[in-house]
């Protein structure tokens, strides 16, 4: 009967989801505006009218869904303009802001130095935005007076987790502050995406780089750059653009920059703080502009690969050059670096970059200070091309250190500090390259053709989005891979980035977990998408009503029942076509119910004694032997038995076979524990009959599900601290229970679990605020698999052995799942 009335619920919640959920509400002026806010819920919709908006101030805490955000949206893309002194601040989840063009600012308040930003991820109460999108605006010279250009104002500052900024075009910030800036104000992972946006024609407050902080995108800052943010920023143009030496300041761990076309700029995209991000796949065209650069590296783990660089120039506008410049400049660390300084280069591996008309394409050992003496340790600089280096193709300032390698790596036209013929780095006389349509291309006659060294399991594409092959080229380019990602150019705002691109792609799903009784049937889930896709699952007892679609729809799985005995696990996967969004859905089906009548004797486990034990008498009370028994001396309970039961079970009873069980009794207690350290009592203390010769059975409360079982010894009945069992047997149900596993429940306490799905053989733990403690990895049926103890707060264990699947990982008592390919 439950079930029933669970399926009708459900049923009846699918069919809410396909209806039109959207409250739609025009409004015409503030009062309305401001009305409608108050009133909005789940799936309403407030569309501001046609026309200027002036002294907008917008503060909103609501709580959409994925399949009902709430949502505020220009009546027409384009032509709701929004001007004077203007701030949107937006609170709660799912809140959707769009369409909206902000120009002509005007009385903008300074308070402290500082002017308050466009938008915040946040509202007026400090209530932080999740699963928010900022989506096809346009903020247009939205600029303070030339006396305000020293304070700071950032025009959108990102606080919470799981947000979007997409399709959006920034033009014309003059003054200090970052476009975007992406505070981190803890330590937590925030995920944001920000994605095929335009920045363009930012002037500089005095000249290039005199002043700080006038960077387009700032993920992170000092205080918060040793924990991860997990950030992408990708598919975007940077053009015309001129501030300080950072377009990008990453300052946070596990950040990827991708897909991002720079052109006619000043400055590079700087990887000041942090560790692990990875910078792949993007475009640098200088014009050989003065203080132009490609990517600066400080810190730890990062990966530099597939770039294109052409005419980045090092000289400052004085006429001396800059150290921070370069095609990819490494630089030395200070030794004990304070958090805002320079911390050492480790690990980097920096492979198949394409240089071309730079003054410097690879820089090692570079200082801006005299103090960083900290030489980079650990640097893999392999399959680099360079065509046309007016100073040094390969810019030796300090040796790294350590295992470094520099192998693989080819130079036409230009000198650089390698040896000819050493670790197979060449100088060619000519086609290396050649001109094409926009950038210099690989050919057929190239010396890098086939010439990769290595193994690198992320270089499966090339700059192109196309597969390389196994015996790889050397650069950024594959000859024939036939990608299609080529650089993003002005004449794309507007149809494929910026404003006035459309809604960005979206998927998702209304539940990531779905769970049947055993006797199976049908429920629904909800995709809320304006795409492509197709879905798909990986168990034989599920059944989809079907496996493709487009946007929002409302899927059927059908159930078979489940006679297998254990518990039944399955992903059910929704995919973007010829895209990369994806969604998952774990299905879980259960057994029956447990009851005493099905006690089994539980057989895998293992058992402990402590206690002062008779040395003549072998402690063994789980092989079937009768005379073979545990005997230890204990009146007051500090004599006892543990049964480690591998994972937790529903335990019914305990059978115990007593020594002399029929010339005298015996006192003991039974006590459970989930953790091997906290006991909890199950029983009083209890006396054996004295007059039986066998097992007697004791029973324990109901829906005991404990892993550890432990009898205390109180001594017998002739007097003695004596405790003597000749067998001990644990009834209840062979199979482990199931798990209470929360998803990203290990993120609400500061861990982190990387790479997820993990295809490698170790998975690695971050903690953000303590040690990580114990770790406990189960099975899908709650088996007890690895348990290691990690003193520190990174630490790794190995999966290489465990089969495919999905498994249950418990940190600090908190449970949450990853996927082993």
């Amino acid at each position: 009967m439950k079930l029933y009335s669970y399926q009708i619920l459900l049923l009846f919640i699918a069919i809410l989801f396909c209806g039109n959920l959207k409250a739609q509400t025009l409004v015409n002026n503030d009062s309305e505006l401001q009305a409608a806010i108050s009133n909005a819920s789940a799936g309403s919709e407030i569309v501001l009218s046609n026309g200027v908006w002036t002294n907008v101030q917008i503060s909103i805490n609501k709580n959409g869904t994925a399949a009902n955000p709430v949502i505020l949206r220009a009546e027409n893309v384009g032509q709701v303009f929004i001007e004077g002194n203007s701030n949107i601040q937006l609170g709660g989840n799912y809140i959707f802001f769009k369409g909206f063009v902000f120009q002509n600012p005007s009385s903008l308040v300074s308070s402290g130095d500082r002017i308050d930003p466009i938008i915040a991820f946040r509202d007026a109460s400090n209530n932080e935005c999740n699963n928010c999108v900022v989506n096809n605006i346009k903020i247009d010279s939205y600029n303070g007076t030339s006396t305000q250009a020293t304070d700071t104002f950032k025009w959108v500052i990102v606080y919470g987790q799981n947000n979007e900024i997409s399709h959006s075009s920034f033009v014309g910030k003059y003054g200090i502050g970052s476009i975007i800036n992406d505070n981190r104000n803890d330590t937590n992972p925030d995920y944001t995406k920000i994605h095929h946006n335009y920045f363009a024609s930012r002037t500089p407050v005095g000249v290039v780089n005199e002043l700080n902080d006038q960077d387009a995108i700032r993920i992170g800052n000092s205080s918060t750059s040793l924990s991860d943010s997990y950030t992408e920023v990708y598919d975007n143009l940077f053009y015309d653009w001129s501030g300080e030496v950072e377009i990008i300041s990453n300052k946070s761990g596990k950040n990827k920059y991708y897909n991002n076309t720079f052109s006619d700029y000043q400055g590079t995209l700087t990887l000041r703080h942090g560790n692990g991000s990875e910078v792949f796949n993007n475009y640098f065209f200088a014009n050989n502009n003065l203080l132009s650069g490609g990517v600066r590296v400080i810190g730890e783990d990062h990966k530099i690969y597939n770039n294109y660089f052409e005419g980045v120039n090092s000289l400052k506008p004085s006429g001396s050059k800059t150290n921070t410049a370069g095609g990819i400049n490494i630089t030395n660390g200070r030794p004990d670096s304070e958090l805002n300084g320079y911390y050492q280069v480790k690990n980097a591996t920096i492979v198949n970059n394409t240089f071309v008309n730079c003054d410097y394409g690879v820089r090692i050992g570079t200082k801006v200070k005299s103090d960083l003496t900290l030489a980079p340790e650990n640097i893999i600089l392999a399959n680099n091309i360079m065509l046309n280096t007016s100073i040094s193709a390969y810019d030796l300032q300090t040796n790294p250190i350590g295992s470094s390698v520099s192998e693989g790596n080819i130079n036409q036209n230009g000198n650089w500090d390698l040896t000819n013929g050493t670790n197979n780095n060449q100088t060619v006389s000519a086609d290396l390259l050649e001109t094409g349509t926009g950038f210099y291309r690989i050919s057929s006659a190239s010396a890098a053709v086939n010439s990769g060294v290595g193994n690198y399991s992320f270089l499966s594409d090339d700059i192109l989005g196309g597969t390389r092959d196994s015996n790889f080229d050397a650069g950024a380019e594959e000859l024939n891979s036939n990608g299609k990602n080529f650089p993003y150019k002005v004449e794309d705002v507007g149809e494929k980035i910026g404003f006035l691109s459309g809604e960005s792609n979206r998927l998702s799903t209304s539940v990531n977990e779905i769970n049947y009784a055993i006797s199976g049937g049908t429920l629904n889930f909800y995709i809320n998408s304006n795409i492509n896709w197709t879905v798909s699952e990986n168990a034989d007892w599920l059944e989809l009503n079907t496996l493709s679609g487009s946007d929002n729809e409302t899927i059927e799985i059908t159930a078979s029942e489940n006679n297998s005995g254990s518990l039944r696990t399955a992903t059910i996967t929704v995919s973007e076509n010829d895209g990369t969004l994806t969604a998952t859905i774990i299905v879980n089906q259960s057994i029956d119910a447990f009851s005493i009548d099905d006690a089994v004797s539980i057989t895998d486990l293992t058992v402990t004694g402590v206690g002062t034990q008779d040395p003549n008498i072998p402690e063994n009370t789980l092989d079937d032997i009768d005379d073979t028994r545990w005997s230890a001396n204990s009146s007051d309970g500090s004599a006892y038995l543990t049964y480690d039961l591998q994972c937790k079970r529903t335990v019914t009873s305990v059978k115990i076979y007593f020594h002399k069980g029929n010339s005298r009794s015996s006192s003991f207690k039974i006590a459970t524990s989930n953790d091997n350290v906290t006991y909890t009592d199950v029983t009083n203390v209890l006396t054996s009959s004295g007059t039986t010769v066998g097992f007697e059975d004791f029973p324990l409360p109901s829906n005991t599900e404990v892993r550890y079982v432990r009898v205390f010894g109180y001594g017998n009945s002739e007097g003695s601290g004596w405790n003597s069992y000749e067998e001990v047997q644990v009834f209840g149900d062979e199979n482990c229970a199931s798990l209470s596993v929360k998803d990203n429940s290990l993120q609400e306490i500061g861990v982190v679990l990387y790479p997820i799905p993990t295809n490698t053989n170790f998975l690695n733990i971050k903690s953000q605020t303590e040690k990580i403690g114990q770790v406990e990895v189960f099975d899908i049926h709650g088996k007890s698999l690895i348990k290691k103890n990690i003193n520190q707060l990174l630490g790794k264990i190995e999966v290489g052995f465990l089969s495919s699947g999905i498994y249950i990982i418990k940190v600090r008592d908190v449970f949450s799942r990853f996927i082993k390919n």
